[in-house]
């Protein structure tokens, strides 16, 4: 008991010479990204590696590009000359997507089912060693 007492005259003693003290905030740990209604009618445009979209976050998980996305035409190798997972992942998704694909411009809208899926459909995106 005696610490508390001896506290709490130190802090009042600092609060006189104008020190304040307030309790910190707790921020959560993770940034959390939920979906909510409103999201669904915001376009998100994407402009990067060589490619074009327009994003709709339609719900939960489904997200819609829009007809007339340009795609990253290749991909880099890995430093060992191999072919990352992330483009082998992401010319899965162009081959199962192939018959609305025409010249890397999509001619139909296309749903996919994350923003990581979206990501690796119009950039192919690789991943090097080291």
């Amino acid at each position: 008991m005696e610490m508390y007492d001896y506290l709490g005259k130190l802090l009042l003693l600092l609060e006189k010479f104008g020190f304040t003290f307030t309790q910190k905030k707790r921020t959560p740990a993770k940034t959390q990204h939920r979906w909510k209604k409103s999201l669904s009618e915001i376009e998100f445009f994407v402009d990067d590696f060589t490619s074009q979209a327009t994003i709709i976050w339609q719900k939960r998980n489904e997200f819609l590009i829009k007809k007339g996305a340009h795609l990253r035409p290749s991909y880099s190798l890995n430093k060992d000359g191999s072919v990352g997972l992330d483009a082998r992942m992401g010319t899965q998704l162009r081959v199962e997507q192939k018959r609305n694909i025409q010249d890397f411009t999509t001619t139909e809208d296309i749903i996919l089912k994350s923003v990581n899926e979206v990501g690796l459909f119009l950039y192919l995106v690789e991943r090097t060693v080291g």
